[in-house]
């Protein structure tokens, strides 16, 4: 696993008591403020930490090699 931050691509629009939050056009999770206090609810895949929202992505495998079947004769 490894996180990617997203902060700066996030966007809030507001409702109600706090924002819902969007990472392009996809809703991502919502801020709400109740009684002085900041609460994230993020969809998984999805978490926050200090002022700072992550996307969690999969690590992939590590790449050993550019091409594949160059024996076929079209690299």
């Amino acid at each position: 696993m490894r996180k990617v931050e997203i902060t700066e691509r996030v966007v809030g629009k507001v409702n109600g008591d706090g924002f819902e939050l969007f990472l392009n056009k996809d809703r991502i999770g919502e801020i709400t403020f109740r009684n002085n206090k900041k609460e994230y609810v993020l969809q998984s895949g999805f978490v926050a930490e200090g002022h700072r929202i992550y996307k969690v992505e999969e690590a992939g495998e590590p790449v050993t090699q550019f091409v594949h079947d160059c024996d076929l004769g079209w690299c």
